[in-house]
């Protein structure tokens, strides 16, 4: 009898932890295949996502140069041609810088000779309402 109580203890605790291994495997694996597919998932995403950050930053790049070309005047004007504007040989831009405007105020300040026109009506109309 004490044999059979043996026995059916060591059999009570046999059981248990084949029980929790097995139920461990079962939970390791099921749980592994789910969390490798997310993984392989989330691991394409980072991939086109890199994609995606090389693709931006080439554009980047030629926008930048394109932002540089427009200082100089040869290249303009290539760029110009490039999108169909003037003829071989015409020249499409030209790049002269404008002269400073003096202000009114100092126009009107300024002591200025009389010219052929003032002259002119003077000499028409006379000097001083004369």
């Amino acid at each position: 009898m004490e044999k059979l109580k043996l026995f059916k203890g060591n059999l009570t605790v046999k059981v248990f932890v084949l029980g929790l291994a097995f139920m461990s495997l079962f939970f390791v694996f099921d749980t592994w295949e789910g969390s490798f597919n997310q993984y392989k998932t989330l691991e394409n995403q980072f991939k086109n996502r890199i994609q995606d950050i090389n693709e931006l930053k080439g554009e980047i790049e030629v926008l930048t140069q394109q932002i540089a070309n427009l200082d100089d005047p040869e290249k303009v004007d290539l760029i110009l041609r490039e999108n169909g504007y003037g003829k071989p040989g015409e020249t499409i831009d030209v790049f002269e810088v404008p002269e400073p405007v003096t202000p009114l105020d100092e126009q009107f300040q300024s002591d200025r000779g009389k010219s052929f026109i003032e002259y002119f009506v003077e000499f028409i109309v006379g000097t001083n309402g004369e």
